[in-house]
């Protein structure tokens, strides 16, 4: 797995534009303590787009926007068995400061 980017601030924009569910993550980071665990943040950001997506718009965004960082195609990504996407989602948070990329990302939704 790669580290994340600059360039995947936009792909999970879009992730969260198709999903529709901008104003609940904002709500939800609004109530996060500066002090929480970052990697408990990310994996309930990450969560709730999962969740929100009913969409098949959303859905492949997703898929495109996690292939290139767990390093695989998105048809390899949407053939994850679940607990394979889970330990990855997981594997992403520990090694990335999410909340910081998260920010990033509200950043470009016009957030800040």
């Amino acid at each position: 797995m790669r580290a994340l980017i600059t360039a995947d601030i936009f792909s999970f924009s879009r992730v969260i534009k198709a999903s529709g569910i901008r104003e609940d993550l904002v709500s939800y980071l609004k109530t996060v303590n500066t002090d929480s665990d970052k990697e408990q943040v990310g994996m309930t950001t990450i969560l709730m787009i999962i969740e929100a997506l009913s969409d098949k718009k959303a859905e492949v965004a997703v898929y495109e926007a996690l292939a290139p960082v767990f390093e695989m195609t998105t048809d390899e990504v949407r053939q994850l068995p679940p607990s394979d996407l889970f330990a990855k989602l997981k594997q992403m948070a520990e090694e990335n400061d999410l909340g910081n990329f998260f920010n990033s990302v509200f950043g470009t939704l016009g957030k800040n």
